[in-house]
């Protein structure tokens, strides 16, 4: 319809149609979601889970960020799901709107993959020396 159309309708006093086409169906959550945020959790380190409240378009989302950024976003029933599921996978559960999201996943959409530490760049343990384990307390004080 166009736009002067709906126009003399709003004129008239008359409510403009609105087509099916413009309406919005949210996405329905599905068991093959639930299976893909499993399979997702399972196969990836340092999962943390982050609940999306239902808007106008989607409902209740669940988005899961790894330790590396990559990220999975699937809709689900409602909170109460999400973390019935986040406590069966035993990841923790965060609330998006609070919360926020980490910048990791940020920085994944962007191509930047964060280096693993190697131990040999570690500083060495608080207690290793070079005297080993047998330690008589603090060095003596320097000679003046």
């Amino acid at each position: 319809m166009a736009l002067f159309d709906r126009l003399r309708q709003w004129m008239r006093g008359e409510k403009p149609k609105t087509s099916s086409r413009s309406a919005t169906k949210r996405t329905q959550p599905s068991s093959q979601a639930t299976q893909e945020l499993e399979r997702f959790a399972g196969s990836r380190r340092g999962v943390e889970a982050f609940v999306e409240p239902r808007t106008a378009v989607y409902s209740t989302t669940l988005l899961l960020v790894a330790d590396d950024g990559e990220y999975l976003r699937r809709p689900l029933e409602n909170a109460d799901a999400a973390r019935h599921l986040c406590t069966r996978l035993e990841i923790p559960l965060y609330d998006a709107a609070k919360v926020g999201y980490p910048k990791r996943m940020r920085d994944y959409d962007l191509g930047e993959r964060p280096k693993p530490v190697d131990l040999s760049e570690l500083p060495p343990w608080p207690g290793d020396d070079a005297k080993g384990a047998a330690d008589d307390g603090p060095p003596p004080p320097p000679q003046s």
